[in-house]
């Protein structure tokens, strides 16, 4: 992917995961973004992070408890730093996908079921979304093993990226089990041999979330592939220059 990601858009500037934070990120010169997936009860994938519409939007309820239309009115809140913010409509995956192609964006796509019974659905019926979207450079990812391994099952062309807190005693195991290109760590708990390691292995690291330049620069130097942000505007030198050709290969 590329070394500066668009954490769910650009969320420090825009409402996540809508349509007009992947906009901004894109205007700020992103290249890449994560978003993240999850199926309302009639089974439609749309954009959002939690489990339950409180903080980040008008209404309340449950995501898995209501259908699609019945969210039509719900907004996702602009962040309270932003004057002057408006709040957007929630976004279809598939609106999404067809904004990023639009764009010409490369997706990293974190599968994020509401409950984990639905872990596996979220996945199929988002790749039933990301088939109509063929060369859309793409990287699926997930804290569910189980997700990535059914995405190595459907789309075995398609790069997977191992989601941890922490990385685990285990993970080469896993990563080598999964074939997956890359591993996706927290800030919380890294440790400059952990990436090491993890490069030293063939697999690029991605750090989240990472929202100063000075903190960047450190995990750069210990050798991170990229960094997810919320504040893509803070990196500008870095956007330019540490572009990376997407790893993503057509659906």
């Amino acid at each position: 992917m590329s070394a500066i990601i668009g954490h769910r858009g650009a969320r420090g500037l825009a409402p996540e995961n809508t349509l007009q934070s992947i906009e901004l990120a894109a205007e700020l010169g992103v290249r890449w973004v994560e978003l993240d997936v999850m199926l309302t009860r009639d089974q439609v994938p749309i954009l959002f992070h939690d489990a339950w519409l409180n903080k980040l939007s008008n209404g309340r309820g449950q995501i898995e408890k209501l259908d699609f239309n019945a969210l039509g009115k719900i907004r996702v809140l602009s962040p309270r730093k932003v004057k002057g913010g408006t709040s957007q409509p929630l976004a279809t995956l598939a609106s999404a996908l067809e904004r990023i192609q639009q764009l010409g964006l490369g997706l990293n796509l974190e599968i994020k079921p509401t409950s984990p019974d639905k872990d596996l659905l979220t996945l199929q019926l988002a790749v039933r979304e990301l088939k109509n979207f063929p060369g859309l450079p793409l990287l699926i990812s997930s804290f569910s093993m189980d997700v990535l391994y059914e995405a190595q099952r459907l789309l075995p062309q398609i790069p997977r990226g191992c989601l941890w807190e922490k990385l685990p005693k285990n993970w080469l195991q896993k990563a080598k089990d999964l074939e997956a290109a890359s591993v996706h760590l927290s800030t919380s708990w890294l440790r400059r041999s952990q990436i090491e390691e993890v490069r030293a292995q063939g697999r690029e690291v991605y750090i989240y979330t990472v929202n100063s330049k000075r903190q960047s620069e450190k995990y750069f130097a210990w050798g991170a592939t990229g960094i997810f942000t919320d504040y893509p505007e803070r990196f500008q030198p870095f956007i330019q220059d540490r572009r990376r050709t997407p790893f993503g290969e057509p659906v």
